[in-house]
């Protein structure tokens, strides 16, 4: 039901974008982000806020290659080879039971790397280019021999987070903080990928993110 929920939102976005901006897609793009540059050193605990509200139940997990489809949190731990930790039911405080150390230290491993997708229309009502960020995605990171290896995690709506009750905030040099859109509607980090003359390119990479 969830999975037909977004779809239909996503749908009805596309809709409202054509009827009253005349939208247009022009392309979508998706990029990286290190996390450990100093330039993006204030995104670095996102992913670990990500996947606690994912816990917590605040927004929804969706698959990395089926992005409109659901995953439950109990499937993400197991591929990860992590469990529900037992607890009675009456003693269940979803904000304390995710921020134990099983789950903070687990969080951790995702800490080095942030992908997210873009789309970019053009307005014909403004003669302008306009640009939103979909979806944000979490990837675990593994140190090896020469480099760190990164497996794709799950991805997270923009448009489920900007509705949470309790939406993610990151420092700001102008305030003490602002919400996840905010930063990226005025990015401040930088990515590891320049953009791509044309999606296919870029879309084609994303598709070789590993997956077990």
């Amino acid at each position: 039901m969830r999975k037909n929920l977004s779809l239909l939102l996503l749908l009805t976005l596309l809709c409202t974008y054509a009827r009253s901006e005349n939208f247009m897609a022009t392309d979508t793009f998706t990029y990286t982000i290190n996390l450990d540059f100093d330039k993006n050193a204030h995104l670095r605990k996102v992913p670990a806020e990500l996947l606690k509200g994912y816990c917590q139940g605040r927004w929804n997990g969706y698959y990395p290659k089926y992005e409109m489809n659901q995953c439950l949190f109990d499937d993400f731990l197991e591929r990860f080879g992590k469990y529900q930790l037992t607890v009675d039911a009456d003693q269940i405080c979803w904000p304390d039971y995710c921020k134990q150390s099983y789950f903070s230290d687990f969080f951790q491993q995702f800490s080095h790397q942030l992908k997210f997708r873009e789309v970019v229309y053009f307005d014909a009502s403004h003669s302008v280019v306009k640009r939103e960020v979909l979806w944000l995605q979490v990837c675990y990171s593994v140190s090896g021999a020469d480099n760190w290896q990164h497996y794709s995690g799950p991805i997270f709506w923009m448009r489920e987070m900007n509705e949470a009750a309790f939406p993610i905030f990151v420092p700001n040099m102008q305030a003490k903080s602002w919400t996840l859109q905010m930063e990226f509607n005025k990015p401040r980090f930088r990515t590891n990928e320049p953009r791509q003359e044309n999606s296919q390119q870029q879309l084609k990479k994303y598709d070789k993110a590993e997956e077990h």
